[in-house]
This record gives C-alpha cells, sequence and structure tokens, in this order.
C-alpha cells in the first residue's frame, strides 16, 4: 500500500500542475499574440523585443525572441534561414510542454501491477501464517485475503485517476500545440511582411520619374 499510496499522491501533484499550468498558459497566449501582433502592425520592432523579454516564459515569446535575434544576426546565412531556425525551436516547445505527462502515463500502467503484487503478497502471508498456527480452513485465511485484496482494488483507483488524467491532459496539449502553431505562423507572416515591405521613401525612389 505504501508505494501506492506515493503514487496517488505523485499523480494528483502532477495533475494539480498542469492544470494549473495549461490554463495559465492558454489565457496568457492569447494576450500576448493579440500585443505582438499590435507591436507587428505599427512596426514597432523594439517594442515587440520589450514585450517578448517581459513574457520570456511564454512560448510565443521565446521563438519570436529567436526570431528577432535571426534577423538582426550579421551573418547573412542567419538571416536567411531564420524560419527554419523558428520552426525547429517550436518543435523543441512542443515536447517541453509535455512535461510531467509521462509520469501520469507511468502510474496509470503500474498502479494495478503494483496492487496485484500486494494482494499476493498478502495471500502468501496468509498461508505462511496458517502453516505455522497448524490450523486450517477457509476461515483462518479469509481475514488476511479479504485485507491483502484492498491493494487490488487501491492500484485499479489509482490508475484510473492517473488514466483520465493523462487523457485530458493530452487533449489539452494537443489543443495548445496547435494555437503555439497557428499563432507562430501568422507572427512569421507578419515579420516577413515587415522585413520585406520597402518603406514609403524607398517605394517613390523606384517609381519612373515622368516628364
Amino acid at each position: 500500500m505504501y508505494p501506492l499510496i506515493l503514487c496517488s499522491l505523485l499523480s494528483w501533484a502532477v495533475v494539480l500542475e498542469r492544470l494549473w499550468s495549461y490554463r495559465r498558459l492558454g489565457r496568457d497566449l492569447k494576450g500576448f499574440h493579440l500585443e505582438a501582433l499590435n507591436s507587428l502592425l505599427r512596426g514597432e520592432r523594439d517594442g515587440l523585443a520589450n514585450l517578448c523579454h517581459r513574457n520570456a516564459n511564454l512560448p510565443t515569446a521565446h521563438l519570436l525572441l529567436v526570431a528577432l535575434e535571426r534577423l538582426n544576426a550579421k551573418d547573412e546565412r542567419l538571416r536567411m534561414r531564420w524560419q527554419e531556425a523558428v520552426e525547429r525551436r517550436r518543435q523543441l516547445l512542443n515536447q517541453e510542454l509535455r512535461q510531467n505527462l509521462w509520469i501520469l502515463g507511468t502510474i496509470g500502467s503500474a498502479s494495478p501491477f503494483i496492487g496485484l503484487f500486494g494482494t499476493v503478497v498478502g495471500i502468501l502471508s496468509s498461508f505462511q501464517e496458517m502453516a505455522r498456527s497448524g490450523s486450517g480452513g477457509f476461515n483462518v485465511v479469509a481475514a488476511g485475503i479479504s485485507e491483502s485484496l484492498i491493494a487490488t482494488a487501491a492500484g485499479i483507483v489509482v490508475a484510473v485517476i492517473a488514466v483520465m488524467a493523462f487523457n485530458a491532459f493530452q487533449t489539452r496539449w494537443s489543443s495548445l500545440v496547435l494555437m503555439l502553431r497557428v499563432h507562430t505562423e501568422e507572427l512569421v507572416e507578419m515579420l516577413q511582411d515587415t522585413k520585406s515591405d520597402p518603406s514609403p521613401s524607398s517605394a517613390y525612389e523606384r517609381q519612373p520619374h515622368v516628364s
């Protein structure tokens, strides 16, 4: 029972941590995305960089910092491959968002076997006690067997909670990954437009002069 109690406490700690983290992350990503879009529409690169530094814990902010760092690099090869760098970093962030979910999956798979092992140990102890006492019959081992079955029941309960939480957080993780991808693609498009759009003066200079 002690390993099952430990697994139960650990699973609930992960559930509460992921629940709070995912809820806060979803809300903060939406707010940051709107502010970042406004900065890009106004053409304020410095303001966008300051916004990213203030929200450095957000995945989108981290990706924008990677993009701005590449765009401001002195090496032309780094500037040309800035979109690839952003995409690679986004893939790494997707995996970071799954932090601690493996614990729920492991507990959900292992808890029934831990409970079953406890039951087997309890039954063996009951038969050993019967052998030492020299008496037999079901009445002698019934109490020990009924107590040992509690371990199996506890293991199933812990496993059900862990598996349900794992599936729920897996769905939430997929939703956050999709949101991060959509936001990143939109911001990259805006950065590409601001990078390629000519300034009004340069556009005027390239127009043919008609005498």
